[in-house]
């Protein structure tokens, strides 16, 4: 049984799942889709082509599908945001659509985003991820499963946070990130292997310690960063989780957060 609050205000063209909640005040547009067992508390406005998972919560004074803020937005193009199940979605949480047409911002499962966080258009959020406060991805920008980002950290758009990286609070990224590292700073630069964060993930022992040795090779040698990949190829050729990292460095457009040569301390001696 789905439960409208008489203040909510939800257009009859809306699909609403099995035993959704819609608290008063919130506003629910013609092309939404949310799942079974969806809360808005209060005070949520969903426009846009917007389709939500099932078992989310949504708190008060949400907003997500609404216009992007790209100013190569043109009215009346039809774009998407769509965010999966399970996901806890808190206080002034901002998410917004695509820019282009058909294109969409996506949100995956299991993730956490505290108050006041902002996902803007045409980003890609893997799942089990936390957005901690006021932290914000601008546009375009990719972020892998149990990624940790943490308060009031602003990344630039197009950049790509890693699986199961971290960044640290008040952070500013400017170039991708590593999968499985901690970046930190202004602007921000990978430190450290995020060891806590891969074990509470569910890598084992032996992955975090190649993983370890695998970013020690990349950037605690004097070697081009080309040639550190070869030599991590060459010992690791079949770890999945090597592999994860050397196609991040591959792929990137930005370039690399590289650490610090104070970083050298930390990792190495």
């Amino acid at each position: 049984m789905v439960f409208i609050d008489k203040l909510a205000v939800v257009d009859e063209k809306a699909q609403l799942g099995t035993d959704c909640h819609i608290g008063p005040f919130c506003t629910v547009g013609p092309n939404v889709r949310i799942g079974d067992n969806t809360i808005l508390k209060s005070h949520v406005v969903i426009e846009g082509h917007t389709t939500i998972g099932a078992d989310c919560e949504i708190f008060p004074f949400v907003t997500l599908g609404i216009q992007s803020q790209d100013q190569k937005h043109h009215a009346g193009s039809v774009s998407y945001a769509k965010i999966g199940d399970r996901n806890t979605i808190r206080e002034f949480v901002s998410i917004h659509n695509g820019t282009e047409e058909g294109s969409m911002t996506s949100v995956g499962n299991d993730c956490a985003l505290l108050a006041h966080a902002h996902i803007g258009h045409n980003c890609v959020i893997g799942d089990h991820v936390i957005f901690s406060h006021n932290a914000l991805a601008g546009g375009h920008v990719i972020v892998g499963d149990h990624a940790n980002i943490g308060a009031l950290a602003a990344i630039h758009q197009f950049c790509h946070i890693g699986t199961a990286a971290m960044v640290a609070g008040m952070s500013r990224v400017i170039q991708d990130v590593l999968p499985f590292t901690i970046a930190e700073g202004f602007p921000a630069h990978m430190r450290v292997i995020n060891k806590i964060g891969m074990e509470r993930a569910g890598y084992s022992s032996e992955e975090i310690s190649i993983v370890r040795k695998t970013f020690r090779m990349l950037f605690m040698r004097e070697l081009r960063l080309h040639d550190a990949a070869v030599e991590v190829r060459k010992h690791f050729p079949d770890d999945k989780n090597v592999a994860l990292m050397l196609e991040a460095v591959d792929a990137s457009q930005r370039g690399l957060a590289r650490p610090e040569n104070a970083t050298y301390e930390i990792n190495v001696g």
